[in-house]
């Protein structure tokens, strides 16, 4: 563990005892389509409060969720937006506890954080702060991390660094802290990435800085820095994630972004202490990639990918808790997805591609390329369009808007099946197994690019980021009811 001396430690400011929640009210960039239904009675719902889910793996436990939306019932509607709001520059995915959704986006100069009601899109409070982030690819220039909800607090990480500490409900500022400028952090290729990550009584991020501090715990409710850890790889754009290991909790960070020359890896940590149990390199050599997938866990081993060279490997942690080396693959490889685990298979987007991996082997079981009138999707018995891809880079392989590709995808699982997202508005429904892959349903949101925000659900309630304008439509956050229909006695 590093030096903990904290020089820039932040000032904690109590809530008074006489604010209270403002009532919602129409927001002014918000247009209400329509009231969802209601849940059925033995619905299970559940929040969403951090990027990847309650779970941090995509995975939701909600039930009694509507998996046919392309083909209207009788006296039942298309999928329809419940309500959006218009939303300025951001990749950053929205958060939901309770009735409560946090938007985090820039408009013009100012990163803002917006609290609105889940359902109706109502306004409830917002803070901005000054931004001169630009992107040095020319993609969007608004923050990418998804924000954190915890019991009753918000915590924001914005691209240049500025970390927050609100009151869920009366929007209070209870502490901030300038990283970039406390640590030495750079703005690497694309900014200040991975989400917040709320462990016990700390809340965890993946710096990066020059202070030898590649991950930093901090005290959750008062904001001083509690850790270091005492290594030099830099920041990735992959989120930290905890899981019980022998009895004890164990935090693994995916590090690896822009230094030269290139280095990263996966570190396993004690999340209360910093302390390194084991780090094992693994990224690209090449300069322009990063690692930007979270880890995948499941018993003692935990999966790693990164696209361009290198592609997963699978560790085990040992009791000692230190690690091996499984099996390396070429099989699986994310660009930025964080595939899913689901019954002893991997599924996920290898860049335009969607993969099923088994999980035990790395030995890939099959592989297509989705579009909407294929329910097979497109073969590819050589593995040449898998490794193509890889070695070739990205943009050649994606679907402009309109057609029918799903381009860079993105999945959650919930009751049974997939959701899908493609990278220009597509939504499908899809039963995968290692026999194949079935589109159930399918339709168009919208027609636009760069939709590479995971969706989010909460309470059979689904939330798209529409990142870039449409046609006729500016850059939303959609809000979908996807609560199937009240049983008929």
């Amino acid at each position: 563990m590093g030096q903990i001396e904290d020089s820039a430690s932040p000032r904690f400011c109590p809530k008074p005892k006489e604010l209270r929640q403002p009532a919602p009210k129409k927001h002014q960039r918000s247009v209400f389509y329509k009231k969802p239904q209601k849940l059925v009675q033995n619905a299970v719902t559940s929040d969403w409060p951090c990027f990847l889910g309650p779970s941090h793996d995509g995975i939701s436990p909600e039930t009694r969720i509507l998996d046919h939306f392309d083909q209207p019932q009788p006296g039942k509607p298309y999928l329809l937006p419940v309500w959006s709001v218009e939303k300025g520059e951001s990749y950053s995915a929205p958060s939901v506890k309770d009735s409560l959704i946090i938007l985090f986006h820039r408009l013009a100069n100012n990163e803002v954080v917006e609290c609105l009601d889940a359902e109706t899109g109502e306004f409830h409070w917002s803070y901005e702060y000054p931004t001169t982030y630009r992107d040095r690819f020319n993609y969007l220039n608004g923050p990418r991390a998804a924000p954190t909800i915890d019991k009753d607090r918000v915590y924001t990480c914005g691209v240049q660094g500025m970390l927050h500490c609100f009151d869920l409900k009366t929007g209070h500022l209870y502490w901030q802290r300038n990283l970039a400028r406390e640590f030495e952090l750079d703005e690497g290729f694309f900014g200040i990435t991975p989400s917040p990550l709320v462990e016990e009584d700390m809340l965890i991020l993946n710096l990066g800085g020059k202070r030898g501090a590649s991950v930093a715990g901090f005290d959750k409710y008062k904001g001083t820095l509690k850790w270091l850890s005492d290594n030099q790889w830099d920041r990735s754009y992959a989120t930290p994630v905890t899981a019980m290991m022998y009895g004890k909790r164990v935090l693994f960070v995916f590090a690896g972004g822009m230094s030269d020359p290139p280095t990263g890896g996966l570190l396993g940590l004690d999340p209360l202490s910093g302390k390194i149990h084991f780090s094992f390199p693994w990224r690209s050599p090449r300069y322009f990639s990063v690692n930007a997938s979270s880890p995948v866990i499941s018993g003692n081993r935990v999966f790693i990918s990164s696209s361009y060279d290198v592609y997963g490997a699978m560790i085990e942690v040992q009791p000692d808790l230190t690690h091996k080396l499984v099996y390396a693959t070429r099989n699986y490889a994310s660009h930025w997805m964080t595939p899913i685990l689901r019954d002893g298979y991997l599924y996920g987007f290898v860049n335009s591609i969607l993969v099923c991996m088994e999980w035990d082997t790395g030995k890939l079981i099959w592989k297509k390329r989705l579009k909407l009138g294929d329910k097979n999707g497109d073969e590819d018995p050589d593995n040449e369009i898998l490794h193509q891809e890889f070695r070739s880079g990205a943009d050649q392989y994606r679907d402009p808007p309109g057609s029918k590709g799903f381009g860079f995808g993105s999945l959650i699982w919930v009751d049974g099946h997939f959701l899908c997202l493609g990278e220009t508005g597509l939504l499908a429904c899809l039963e995968l197994s290692p026999k194949g892959c079935r589109i159930i349903s399918s339709c168009r949101l919208f027609s636009a690019s760069q939709t590479w925000t995971a969706p989010v659900l909460s309470r059979g309630l689904l939330y798209v980021n529409q990142n870039l304008p449409g046609l006729d439509t500016p850059p939303r956050l959609l809000c979908y009811s996807l609560r199937v229909f009240e049983d008929k006695p």
